[in-house]
């Protein structure tokens, strides 16, 4: 597998001599609600020599329209790593510290880093229609593509949801393929989109040559993906990892590659620190732009779902008291048929891994009295659906060791085939996108949760697999239908929920 610095394609001009490092590609850009226009945003990355580029762009059937792209400097100090081994837990590894010791001293070339990276936005475009884009350099096309915008409520579209991404492993490059076979009209990137440190330099290796700078879609390449899906980012703990920020200015580099909608809560004790070193933390909101603090927390309709992206790292919810009343009006203010939540530290899950990072149950009675359907998370690297559950928490909040008990009530005759209407939120874990597998033995697991967590651990989860995989839904106002889909193309799980008109 390619671990050097991979170049997308290299172009020259009589005028300029420009290397292009990452080809444009599309994303959603600050579209929430349907009752308004949509928007996309292009972005590509150069190295730092200024180019002449043209942004062309019509709805599909009308004249072509010429717009502007702004140009940001992204400068990077050389990093200064040191070596950062977990805290030890009941379920900590020799496998974990090894990892442990790769993240600290990654294999990559370490240098200065001078780019420029450009941003076109793409404005006023109708609902349920295709816009024709291209981006030139000169007179040289570098990439040129059809994206869809998004649908209005009574039409049916299919996302997928996927985590645990980039890390430059075969099975990444298999997910990707296998993605691009389903035809999306958007993506869900559960967390920890790119491995190991969310850096620049991981994007440039891990990310984009896999889900972006492909010629020819194959298991052994990935796809372009980029070129046509909208990639809606959620935040991991690898992607905003606040021990790796001081070490590594090129870190939390998430935020200067995607576009969200702009209709968060702002700036506020949930979101991603920026540290103590004023002029770096100067530096990398310059470079974010507005895309700091929005990325962490925001919505957006498709389609007959409302979709909800929470930050649920450490950090964000230390208080996350500040933050419920925002959850809240959002959730229960949308009128849409379907409602979803992502986030990407589970709150419900059978495995080993992870297991004690329960914060996020304080939020499943709110989730359920907003009638949520179905919440969405990665971080354990398998596939696992839960039973349709409700969770009344205990008092206390959580123990010591992150665990919040309490009183799970489950659905177990809903099996997503004769009985089609649960009773209760669904909780799907997909982070087998491309990273090392956790708990292949599901049985060897439940008796170990059993042992070690007496009173916290119960039987949630009705189907449960240890492949790297990816999930599929489609979604129309009156059914949600789920297949999980591993590197072969072949069906690992698949579930109906329908809903009356």
């Amino acid at each position: 597998m390619k671990s050097v610095f991979v170049l997308s394609i290299a172009l020259a001009t009589a005028l300029h001599a420009q290397t292009v490092l990452v080809k444009p590609y599309v994303q959603p850009g600050d579209g929430a609600k349907l009752d308004g226009p949509d928007v996309k945003v292009l972005t590509w990355l150069t190295d730092a020599k200024p180019g002449q580029f043209t942004v062309e762009y019509a709805v599909k059937g009308q004249p072509m329209k010429t717009v502007a792209a702004e140009v940001t400097p992204l400068d990077f100090a050389l990093a200064t790593p040191k070596l950062r081994l977990p805290t030890p837990q009941p379920s900590t590894t020799l496998e974990d510290v090894k990892q442990a010791i790769v993240e600290s001293f990654p294999t990559l070339k370490e240098h200065e880093q001078h780019y420029l990276r450009y941003r076109a936005i793409l404005p006023n475009l109708p609902m349920d229609s295709e816009v024709e884009w291209r981006v030139r350099l000169g007179t040289a096309v570098i990439r040129n593509a059809t994206v869809k915008t998004r649908a209005s409520a009574t039409k049916t579209v299919r996302f997928i949801a996927v985590g645990d991404m980039a890390s430059n492993k075969p099975e990444e490059f298999s997910v990707a393929h296998q993605m691009s076979l389903a035809k999306p009209d958007f993506i869900l990137a559960l967390g920890d989109i790119v491995y190991p440190g969310g850096r620049v330099l991981q994007y440039l290796n891990h990310f984009f040559p896999c889900y972006n700078d492909v010629a020819l879609a194959s298991p052994k390449t990935g796809a372009p993906l980029m070129a046509t899906v909208p990639i809606y980012p959620i935040v991991g703990n690898h992607d905003a990892d606040t021990q790796k920020f001081p070490d590594y200015p090129d870190a939390y580099s998430c935020f200067y590659w995607f576009s969200v909608p702009k209709n968060g809560p702002g700036l506020g004790l949930w979101s991603v620190p920026l540290g103590k070193d004023e002029k770096l933390a100067t530096a990398f909101k310059t470079s974010a732009g507005a895309e700091y603090p929005a990325m962490s927390n925001y919505s957006f309709d498709y389609g007959a779902g409302h979709f909800l992206v929470l930050d649920a790292n450490s950090y964000a919810m230390k208080e996350n008291d500040k933050i419920f009343p925002w959850i809240e009006k959002d959730l229960t203010e949308s009128k849409q048929k379907w409602k979803f939540v992502c986030f990407h530290q589970p709150a419900f899950h059978t495995s080993r891994e992870h297991y004690t990072e329960q914060k996020m149950r304080i939020l499943a009675p709110l989730f359920e009295r907003a009638g949520v359907d179905v919440v969405f998370a990665g971080h354990v690297h398998n596939y696992q659906r839960s039973m349709p559950l409700k969770f009344a928490p205990g008092p206390g909040g959580r123990d010591k060791r992150g665990r919040v008990n309490g009183t799970l009530t489950l659905d177990k005759t809903f099996d997503g085939v004769t009985d089609t209407t649960p009773e209760g939120v669904i909780h799907i874990v997909s982070g087998g996108g491309g990273a090392r597998l956790y708990s292949v033995d599901l049985e060897k697991t439940v008796a170990q949760l059993e042992k070690e967590h007496p009173g916290n651990y119960q039987p949630l989860t009705a189907k449960y697999v240890a492949e790297h995989s990816f999930t599929s839904i489609e979604l129309s106002p009156t059914t949600f239908t789920l297949r999980q889909i591993n590197t072969a193309g072949k069906e690992v799980d698949h579930i109906k929920i329908t809903k009356g008109k």
